[in-house]
This record gives structure tokens, sequence and C-alpha cells, in this order.
């Protein structure tokens, strides 16, 4: 089940960031998975109670290389209202930097990612 609602907000994701780049020109500005954990906190540091709640979730999920808990956790803080656009756009990058990771999972054989893969195609 959590895999299922996994697939579902992922492909929520995708189109959310595909329909929020159509026609604004540039893509979100790459990330590294490295540098998501430090981003986290310079651009969360003062943040609202809930929003530092799911950084330290993603944080978390990261350090323990789940990158489909980082990938929810980050997905559920990009949709919080008060985030500012440089929160929004880093959000983004980080985002499409963690799917990307979990696609490369998928393609050398993990078999959690293999399955999120699938479960994000069933849903579309």
């Amino acid at each position: 089940m959590r895999r299922f609602v996994f697939a579902i907000c992922l492909s929520v994701a995708m189109a959310i960031l595909i329909a929020a780049g159509c026609g604004r020109g540039a893509a979100p500005k790459p990330v590294t998975g490295s540098e998501i954990p430090v981003q986290l906190d310079k651009l969360f540091g003062k943040a609202p109670e809930e929003a530092r709640l799911l950084v330290g979730q993603a944080k978390s999920a990261l350090r323990a290389n789940d990158l489909s808990g980082a990938w929810v956790a980050l997905q559920t803080l990009s949709e919080q209202k008060e985030l500012t656009k440089e929160q929004r756009q880093f959000l983004a990058s980080a985002i499409v930097t963690i799917g990307a990771e979990i696609n490369k999972a998928g393609e050398q054989g993990d078999a959690q990612a293999q399955e999120m893969q699938r479960m994000h195609r069933l849903s579309k």
C-alpha cells in the first residue's frame, strides 16, 4: 500500500514539476544528493515547525539511503503554502535529483527502486 501511495505521489509530483516548468524558461538548477541536506538546513532553518519536521524526515531518510522516504518527505514539504520562491526552486531540484537516483538504482537491479518505478508506470 505504501508503495502504491508513493507511486501516485511520484506521478503527481512529476506532473506538477512539468507543469511548473512550462513557459517559464530554465529548468530547476541541478543539485547533487550530497548538497540536499546542507541546503535543507540553510533554507529551512527558521521555517515553521511542520516544515522543519519534514526536513528532518527527509534528512534521516537520505542518511539511511531510503530514497523513497526522502522523496515523499520532500514532496510533502513542497506542498506547503508558505514556502519562498528559493525554497520551492530548491525542492523541485532536489525531487528531480532523488527521482534520478531512484531510476539509476532501478537500472542497477535494486528491487525496491524497480518496484517504485513499476508502480509509477502503473499510475500513469
